[in-house]
């Protein structure tokens, strides 16, 4: 089985970075295969509305996006990570999952049948500070393009890698949460 990580950070030893590479090292030793993919150094351009998606297999851009969508459809699960910026998902991620639309758009593709954990590092100690946000895009957004979002890692009071690493509780849900599934 594969599951394929995905982080918006643009921090490369942050704790989105972290977190996710966590959650790959523990399906690696669960027998699965595992990819990573920093978005911040990928090139991804955002979606131009063009409707080629439409029309044609994929998407008439020619950049990392193409071999994104391939690694989640050869995937069975997929963990995409963002730190919250604003009040929302980094610009890096939502770039990233903007170009959905070309999975969404072509009849002939759809991510149904894949399981998705998503993760959330906020600085705000309160968990349930950005609830209704992540909620809003759980439903409104990974579950409307055909995920099956199977859990979500929100960590909380988290500015920095080491104040991640300091967190047991938080390190023992990540390391659980195929267990979970």
């Amino acid at each position: 089985m594969k599951i394929t990580g995905f982080s918006g950070s643009p921090r490369k030893d942050g704790s989105t970075n972290t977190l996710v590479k966590r959650i790959l090292k523990n399906a690696e030793e669960n027998d699965y295969e595992t990819a990573f993919f920093s978005l911040n150094n990928l090139d991804i351009n955002p979606c131009q509305a063009c409707s080629y998606c439409a029309e044609e297999n994929g998407c008439d851009l020619d950049d990392d996006m193409n071999d994104i969508l391939n690694e989640i459809k050869s995937s069975e699960y997929v963990v995409i990570g963002s730190p919250v910026y604003f009040g929302q998902s980094s610009a890096q991620t939502r770039l990233f999952t903007d170009r959905f639309y070309s999975i969404y758009n072509n009849k002939s593709e759809n991510f149904k049948g894949k399981k998705a954990i998503l993760v959330y590092t906020q600085g705000d100690s309160n968990p349930e500070l950005y609830e209704q946000y992540f909620n809003h895009e759980k439903e409104h957004f990974y579950e409307f393009v055909g995920f099956d979002v199977v859990n979500t890692l929100i960590a909380p009071g988290v500015h920095s890698k080491e104040e991640l690493l300091k967190n047991e509780e938080l390190l023992n849900e990540a390391d659980n949460i195929l267990m979970e599934i």
